[in-house]
């Protein structure tokens, strides 16, 4: 796809009629969605004019789509060259995994004292799901019940709105996953440490459910170097940064010289 051009942003939504802004609204919502699916790869160059055919939209709410989604880091506007599909920010990935560690397994430590038995019902039937869903090898699927298992992790806790923040936060987080659950036996590894999850969950051991919801979702920069081996050029920042959810420390400082 070639020769996008962005509208210039000091073209605000409220400019268009009611019917534009809801145009941008879907625009913006099906590029979000194909990006964090997947099915547009880092370094995709999009047509604008193919967009706004494919939808059945004029041109003008898939600039002010491209507008926003570039603003949240997802696409690339180059002028008089187009618009790309911008690599994973491996600094927004250190910061969602931050994030969703101290958010997930403080809740997954509260979660194991609080469990009722509609709760214990409602995570093995998501197992269960999960187990189906790896065996079609559906990756849409398995992903839907992945983020389903940890909402209900996080409103176990007694803190349902706080998924709201999790869900600010994870869009590159979800670009690595999908990438890394393309590969059937990441898909499978995962479905292991959810059992794990659940069992200590269930089992009323909070120390243990926090240890593994720790270890899964630090799982995310292991994908990373596998995903990296391939292609490089999928990711923009510091992998080294990335790996411990935290910058690297600085190096000590050289001991000062002392004159003879």
């Amino acid at each position: 796809m070639h020769d996008v051009r962005a509208t210039p942003p000091d073209m605000p939504e409220t400019t268009l009629p009611p019917g534009r802004r809801g145009a941008a609204g879907a625009a913006y919502t099906w590029l979000k969605r194909e990006i964090l699916s997947g099915r547009m790869r880092p370094g995709q160059t999009l047509s604008e004019n193919e967009i706004a055919s494919q939808m059945g939209v004029s041109r003008t709410p898939v600039r002010e789509a491209i507008i926003r989604l570039e603003s949240e880091g997802l696409l690339n506007v180059r002028p008089q060259v187009g618009t790309v599909v911008a690599p994973i920010d491996l600094d927004q990935v250190a910061d969602g995994q931050f994030l969703r560690e101290a958010i997930e397994c403080r809740s997954a430590r509260l979660a194991a004292g609080r469990v009722r038995p509609a709760d214990a019902r409602e995570l093995k039937s998501l197992l269960r799901d999960q187990a189906r869903a790896v065996a079609r090898n559906d990756q849409a699927g398995f992903i839907a019940l992945d983020d389903r298992m940890h909402q209900h992790i996080v409103a176990m806790a007694g803190r349902p709105n706080v998924w709201r923040a999790v869900e600010d936060v994870k869009a590159q987080l979800d670009r690595v996953r999908v990438l890394s659950l393309e590969d059937p036996s990441w898909l499978a590894a995962v479905l292991a440490q959810h059992e794990a999850i659940v069992r200590h969950v269930l089992e009323g051991d909070g120390n243990a459910a926090s240890k593994a919801m720790e270890a899964h979702l630090r799982t995310v920069f292991s994908s990373i170097d596998a995903i990296a081996d391939e292609r490089p050029e999928y990711f923009r920042g510091d992998p080294v940064a990335s790996r411990s959810g935290t910058p690297p420390e600085p190096p000590p400082p050289k001991p000062a010289r002392r004159n003879p």
